[in-house]
């Protein structure tokens, strides 16, 4: 779909109207002084309720790592129907004001298709799974975004365009690939924008350069068209628990650009949470639907990201464990449950954020950034005190 705005939530009336409850007071012009109970008192005695403030703004977000709809995932799909991939976590993706995900794969009738050397082109009518999950909008800056040809990706915007989901990270034209996908959610606009950073040659079209200078161009106009920025990098290194220094950098040089909100994928197993400036930092959400052997690559977790204006963010974080047998997620079964959580909660103390875990899931609160931090006297992302925590990849 053409780059532009998404009004998928109507915005609630935000206008407060004073009670009065001795309106002569008010008409005839007198003049009146606060009181320290906070009330309003008039010239004639009679006392006036003060105007409500207003609620700040929030919304909701729930955000998931890699969803790979070719090889084993679309054999599951054959066998059990799209509805079996997503049924047992359906009510979690849909309980967010919007949801987001990694598509780690073209949507695609033609081009190459070689899935056991991981090269995908999922069918088309995998993007049932999509809609099903009641995912809103996906990136698809990755390292697969191109293999099956220039062709096969504007077969796959065909094919999202017509499904009713959003994309960031590639666009119908190269040079508009950076611009933001726009979403107004409860009076907030919100902008997505999606890119790579990895060391091997791939196919994305929005690339982070290695200076970071296009790159924070490239974040500070996206901000200029949005309320809040979520920037989503295909980063890092497969299969590893830590971010690498290079992915704190390019995190940190986004949030300094204007991000609010910074999710990763790659590595196809979590990292922590990290955060820089009041910014969150998803550095890896993992994987969610996925065909890879058993181990830590198919336990994750599901974020549920709330934002409230002026306060900060509120991150729960909830495991799930995704079967060979069905390549969906499911909540596992309690022990399994308390070690993903426990491992995610220490990645992300590493990285300077505390994890509080109760009922095996996490909650993590981020403030917003103080005044002092918002006006940018705060060391570089390469110093900072939550950036110095973490052990390099």
């Amino acid at each position: 779909m053409p780059p532009g705005v998404l009004t998928r939530f109507a915005a609630p009336i935000l206008l407060a109207l004073a009670v009065l409850s001795g309106g002569c007071a008010w008409l005839n012009g007198s003049t009146s002084e606060a009181t320290a109970a906070g009330t309003v008192t008039g010239a004639d005695g009679l006392v006036e309720a003060p105007a409500p403030e207003p609620e700040p703004r929030s919304f909701t977000m729930v955000a998931v790592g890699d969803v790979m709809l070719d090889r084993g995932v679309w054999r599951s799909i054959q066998s059990g129907g799209y509805q079996r991939i997503l049924e047992k976590v359906r009510d979690d993706l849909r309980s967010a004001d919007i949801t987001f995900a990694n598509l780690e794969c073209p949507l695609a009738t033609s081009g190459a298709h070689a899935p056991t050397d991981c090269i995908f082109r999922a069918d088309p009518r995998a993007v049932d799974v999509l809609l099903d999950g009641g995912i809103d909008v996906v990136t698809i800056a990755n390292n697969h975004t191109l293999d099956a040809g220039t062709s096969g990706l504007m077969e796959t915007l065909d094919n999202l365009d017509r499904a009713g989901v959003a994309y960031c990270g590639a666009a119908r034209e190269r040079e508009d690939a950076w611009q933001p996908c726009r979403f107004e959610v409860r009076g907030v606009m919100l902008g997505f924008i999606g890119c790579t950073d990895l060391s091997f040659q791939h196919g994305s079209w929005c690339k982070v350069d290695s200076e970071l200078t296009e790159f924070a161009q490239h974040v500070r106009d996206a901000k200029e068209q949005c309320d809040l920025l979520i920037v989503t990098v295909h980063w890092g290194n497969e299969y590893q628990k830590q971010p690498t220094q290079r992915q704190r950098d390019v995190a940190g040089a986004a949030i300094e650009a204007g991000a609010d909100l910074v999710i990763g994928h790659h590595p196809h197993t979590l990292q922590g949470v990290g955060e820089h400036l009041g910014a969150p930092i998803l550095y890896s959400a993992g994987n969610f639907v996925f065909d890879q052997r058993e181990g830590e690559r198919m336990e994750s977790a599901i974020f549920h990201l709330t934002w409230v204006e002026d306060e900060g963010w509120t991150i729960r974080m909830v495991p799930v464990w995704i079967p060979r047998s069905r390549c969906g997620p499911i909540y596992p079964e309690p022990s399994r449950a308390a070690k993903i959580i426990e491992r995610l909660a220490t990645l992300s103390a590493n990285l300077g954020v505390p994890v509080t875990v109760r009922d095996n899931e996490g909650e993590a609160f981020i403030p917003a950034a103080s005044p002092t931090e918002a006006a940018g006297e705060v060391a570089p992302a390469s110093e900072h005190p939550s950036a110095a925590a973490a052990v390099d990849g």
